[in-house]
């Protein structure tokens, strides 16, 4: 029989044979770091830069799966630094979400033209940005068969 006063159980965290690193690129440290808490929660490995200048230094140094990155940040911004990726390393399948306080048509679209798989809008909802990057590692392009990591050069 189950007992609908007690709260329901905490999530498992997400299991998989291939630990995917996911690179958090915000200025916002506390945005950041709650993003990275929750993604590890749920089983990924997450490395962080503060905007787009440190989220290139650590493509350089280190190999990743999946992109997560704000939109304004000081130095370089979001969509330049997609613009910069895509640049240095067109040759890689590269899941990339973008996060933004400002949904104009614009932004959408020069997202959506570099190759970005979803935008989400702040404040973000955690478990919504899990579930995609859940669905890109699961469904859409399997790490161990057709997606190539960005890896240092």
């Amino acid at each position: 029989m189950i007992n609908f006063s007690q709260s329901p159980p905490k999530p498992m965290p997400h299991k998989s044979l291939h630990k995917e690193r996911i690179l958090l690129v915000d200025d916002d440290r506390q945005h950041r770091s709650c993003l990275k808490a929750f993604l590890e929660h749920q089983g990924y490995e997450c490395l962080e830069a503060g905007n787009g200048v440190e989220g290139l230094e650590v493509l350089q140094e280190e190999a990743v799966s999946i992109i997560i990155t704000d939109t304004k940040m000081p130095q370089m911004g979001g969509l330049d630094f997609i613009e910069r990726v895509n640049h240095d390393y067109s040759q890689e399948i590269l899941p990339i979400f973008l996060i933004s306080a400002e949904l104009s048509h614009t932004v959408r679209l020069r997202a959506f033209k570099n190759g970005v798989n979803r935008v989400f809008e702040k404040p973000l909802d955690f478990q919504e940005l899990c579930h995609a990057v859940d669905w890109v590692t699961k469904f859409d392009i399997p790490p161990s068969t057709t997606t190539k990591s960005i890896s240092a050069k």
